[in-house]
Formats: structure tokens, sequence, C-alpha cells
């Protein structure tokens, strides 16, 4: 099979790493030997008609549209190097049959260990006793928005079963707390093989647990979707962890909730990004900002080559694929 590599020259070396690439070369022909300085429409269609697989990232600037369709009507196998495809896929692509991949699932890691490790320092007020030490203080430095916790058999909240949901329950099974989940596509089944209890509402988590962890994903359903309501539930102390998007937040409402000093708010997505100077939330003692870094920003985007070299290794061999995108799906995933 010929496949192409439509990865520009900046991401090529921090998506393909050598023994990828080669493990590429071993399921067909891989061109072009060296990376394009840009992937957008006019790279596309200079490229070879008789491609069957083309893996794409982060810069590949275009859509598969009727005119790149056309161009390649031997494709049958787009495996994105990066998280969401829908700025990729189009109705022409979809009436072609061409199977589409993701490596969101990879980025999942990165962002769920972010995630555990914010759970963990910010219960026991890790940054602020910090910047309380640099002060002067000492231990009194932790007493702030309620008082410092560990999660030994605290209720913790997951919004949403996505991957990085999945993978950041597998990581706090390690650990002596109760885990509840909140996503309505979610069966109860699913949820016991998980190992977390499923409750109905946002209202019901909010309620319950000491730490919520936002990670679902950003569409049109879920925008907006957490209100101040839902923050004015949470107990005292509690923590607030979003690394999914700032747009499914209502950020004003949560603003409003945030000046109470009642909880903290971690926050690595807002809306927009970044947030512009003068800001509410960039004033917040009680709100911890990070610049949109949970996933992959370094040696993880590997891990991003590694998953879609293992599809096309899949597709190769008439295995399943195992992060496959179809169009039902696009209007509830990110």
């Amino acid at each position: 099979m010929k496949i192409l590599i439509a990865i520009d020259k900046k991401m090529w070396p921090k998506i393909l790493g050598n023994p990828d690439y080669q493990r590429l070369a071993r399921s067909g022909k891989v061109y072009p030997e060296e990376a394009p300085e840009k992937v957008d429409k006019e790279f596309l269609l200079k490229q070879s008609s008789d491609t069957e697989i083309i893996v794409s990232s982060w810069g590949t600037d275009v859509c598969f549209d009727a005119e790149i369709m056309a161009h390649y009507p031997h494709l049958r196998l787009l495996a994105h190097a990066a998280g969401s495809v829908k700025g990729l896929v189009n109705e022409a692509l979809w009436k072609q049959n061409v199977r589409v991949t993701s490596a969101a699932a990879a980025i999942a890691y990165g962002v769920a260990e972010f995630c555990l490790g914010l759970i963990l320092t910010s219960c026991k007020r890790a940054f602020w006793g910090m910047q309380g030490v640099r002060e002067g203080k000492w231990k009194d430095a932790l007493e702030v928005f309620g008082k410092p916790f560990e999660i030994y058999q605290q209720n913790i909240g997951i919004i949403g079963a996505s991957h990085v949901g999945r993978h950041l329950i597998r990581l706090l099974l390690n650990f002596d707390c109760r885990i509840f989940l909140y996503d309505p596509y979610c069966s109860k089944q699913k949820a016991q093989e998980l190992g977390v209890e499923l409750v109905p509402t946002l209202d019901d988590l909010f309620r319950q647990c000491r730490v919520i962890s936002l990670n679902a994903p950003s569409t049109e359903e879920t925008r907006n979707m957490v209100r101040g309501r839902h923050f004015a539930l949470l107990p005292d102390g509690a923590v607030f962890i979003n690394t999914a998007r700032g747009a499914i937040i209502h950020q004003d409402e949560m603003v409003e909730e945030l000046k109470k000093q009642r909880f903290i708010a971690c926050l690595d997505v807002t809306e927009p990004e970044p947030l512009p100077k003068g800001h509410p939330l960039l004033k917040m003692p009680n709100v911890l900002l990070t610049p949109h870094e949970a996933g992959a920003i370094a040696e993880n985007r590997l891990r991003l080559g590694t998953f879609a070299v293992n599809e096309v290794e899949a597709f190769a061999k008439n295995q399943p694929l195992k992060y496959e995108v179809t169009q039902e799906m696009l209007s509830r995933i990110g």
C-alpha cells in the first residue's frame, strides 16, 4: 500500500519517532522521504493519486472535500495522529467509505495524569502553601478556601467517560476513594465495568463530591452545560478541575461563585484562550490557571504517532481498528 505522511516539517519529528516510522514502512511504501514545509490543499493535490492511506496530524491544514477526494479515488484510511478529526472530514470522504481513526486516546494519557496531579496537590493546597512559605508563613498558609484535605475515602466526581475520563478513573482506582460519574451516554453496566457509581444529574455529582474533574467533549450539547448553580452545590473547600474546554462552563456564572472563595478551581482551559488582560479569573486567589498544557506538549506527542501507526498496522492486516471515528459519532465527540 502507498502511505502518505501528511505532516509538516515542524510537527513530523515531534509526532513520528524513528521506531514508528520503521513500523509504518513495513506496512507499505511510505512517502515523501522528507517532511514538507506545509501541508495544505495544494500539497495534497500534488501527491500520488494511488495513495491508499494518509497519516495526518496537527498542522494538516485541509478538509478532505470533494476536490481532494476526487484526486484520491483509492484512499481507504485516514489515520489522524492528533485529537479531533472534525476539521478534516467531509461528506465527500464519508461517501467514498474512507475509514478514519484518531489518536485522541493518546492525548488522554497526559491529560488524565495532569488531572491526577492537580487533584493530589490542590486538595493539599500545595500551590498556596508554596506561595505562603515564600512569604514567611508555614503550615498556616494551607488553611485557605476551606481547608486542606486528602482523597482517602472522599467522593471524586468525573464528568464524562471520555478517553480522558476513563483513564483518570483507572488512575484513581489505585486510591482509596469513591468515584462517581456523570455521563448520559454511559450505561449502568459500563459504569460497573469502570468501577464507578453512575449519577443521574450534574446536580447530584456536584452535591456529593469534594473533587470534580471535567472531562467531557466540547459539543453544541455540552456548551455552557456547567452553570453557576452547580458550583453553588459544591461543599466548602472543594476542588474543581477543567482540562476539557472552557466553553463547557458558563464562565461568568462560575466567576460569581468563585468570588465567594468557598472552593478552588484549577483551570487549564478558558474561554477565550488566553484570557484578556484584566479578566477576573486572573486576579482570583482561589484559581489556579495553566496555559492549556495538560495534553501532549512534549514527549507524549510521540504517543500520537505510535497510536496512528498501530491503526495503520491493524488496517494492513485486516484487523479491527481500535480508535475508529464514524460519521455518526461526530455530534457527541470533541
